[in-house]
């Protein structure tokens, strides 16, 4: 399983929860127009507030029913991960001679049905979260607040709460107070459980066969304080120098300085395996790794400011972020019934697709319009 498999089998079950955010922005910007059509006098908070609470029971019942849905999928997902190690080319000859041990499959299953379980839970734990009620409530308070006490412009208030919400979507509260999306979330979890099962298993198999070192995957457009380690093998007590923000040495001889982020963490797309410096073989060469850095560091030139190919995939994510966001506000603005705020925003989307379409032409890498796509969304005209 590759890691564009991965992810496309993970943007499949995240694309239930695509229907239920544009049903909350309509909902919420709906509930807005509606107050915003009432005089002071006939706004009736109780009947508002019975309302809103309706619509979040119906959209926690939807986020409810979308992640039971997601259950044989995902676990389908975890089960591939576990099996992908067990055929990793560093383990297959080290296997023949000595095979895992019924007791270790054993324990390899159990973790990766606790991993299972624990993803699961938060899955069924979002229908729950009060990211939805609060958002919503405050929304409504602020709309109610405006009708009642003739607070000026009710329309240019409301567009700025319809600009809040509508790109915020719905939203997952940690216990920290750190917010993050819906979707961003759950493809986080996800993906971390893979991460989980798959670093646990590769760990445990080089253990029990005896693995002296580890090798440290590679990919394209590396973060430059990972790419000089990208591909490089080393000795167990020298990887976790590595891992502990000390000087480090592979097995080659070459040293590197103290990284403060560790590999496999803080975001980081790398993946840790176990290496055999008797049965495996590097799977990339020295010439390998430094092609992949020199076409890094060459880059592009966008707007007359210099970008290595991993600044100008990070600058397409932030675009592809923004036309989502662009297009979610212009959802609850025709919901609003804002055509003012709805051509603003197809106007914002037009002008970002266009730096967009710049970035690809210059840096020539693959696109991924299908992560600007948004449930719901209908262009419209503009001069």
């Amino acid at each position: 399983m590759t890691s564009e498999q991965m992810e496309k089998r993970v943007k499949k079950m995240l694309g239930k929860f695509d229907d239920i955010n544009t049903f909350y922005i309509e909902k919420v910007a709906e509930q807005i127009a509606t107050i915003g059509a009432l005089s002071a006098s006939s706004v009736n908070t109780i009947s508002v507030w019975a309302s809103m609470y309706e619509n979040i029971h119906e959209i926690n019942k939807r986020i409810a029913r979308a992640a039971n849905i997601s259950m044989p999928e995902l676990k389908k997902l975890y089960s591939d991960a576990l099996n992908d190690v067990y055929h990793d080319n560093r383990f297959v000859r080290a296997l023949e001679e000595t095979p895992l041990t019924d007791a270790s499959k054993e324990r390899l299953e159990r973790y990766t049905e606790s991993i299972y379980r624990q993803t699961q839970e938060t899955l069924t734990n979002l229908s729950n979260t009060t990211a939805v009620s609060e958002t919503y409530r405050e929304a409504v308070d602020k709309a109610i607040l405006t009708v009642s006490g003739g607070f000026g412009d009710y329309t240019s208030q409301m567009r700025n709460t319809i600009r809040e919400f509508g790109g915020a979507g719905i939203q997952v509260e940690y216990e920290s107070g750190f917010k993050r999306r819906l979707d961003s979330a759950l493809r986080q979890n996800i993906i971390d459980g893979v991460k989980q099962i798959q670093q646990h298993a590769s760990d445990l198999i080089g253990e029990e066969l005896g693995f002296d070192a580890k090798e440290i995957s590679v990919h394209a457009n590396s973060a430059p304080d990972h790419e000089p380690v990208q591909g490089h093998i080393f000795l167990n007590e020298e990887f976790e120098k590595l891992q502990t923000e000390q000087e480090s040495m592979d097995i080659e001889g070459r040293s590197f300085p103290a990284m403060r982020r560790p590999i496999g963490e803080w975001n980081c797309m790398h993946f840790i395996f176990s290496y055999s410096t008797k049965y495996s073989e590097p799977k990339y060469t020295t010439e390998q790794l430094d092609e992949f850095a020199e076409k890094n560091a060459k880059g592009c030139d966008i707007d007359g400011k210099h970008y290595t190919l991993y600044e100008a995939r990070q600058l397409m994510r932030q675009i592809e972020t923004d036309i989502r966001k662009q297009k979610d506000i212009a959802i609850a603005a025709k919901a609003a019934g804002d055509m003012e705020l709805r051509r603003e925003c197809q106007g914002k989307i037009n002008r970002l697709v266009r730096k967009y379409d710049n970035v690809i032409e210059a840096s020539g890498l693959d696109t991924h319009r299908d992560r600007m796509v948004v449930q719901g969304f209908r262009a419209v005209k503009v001069s």
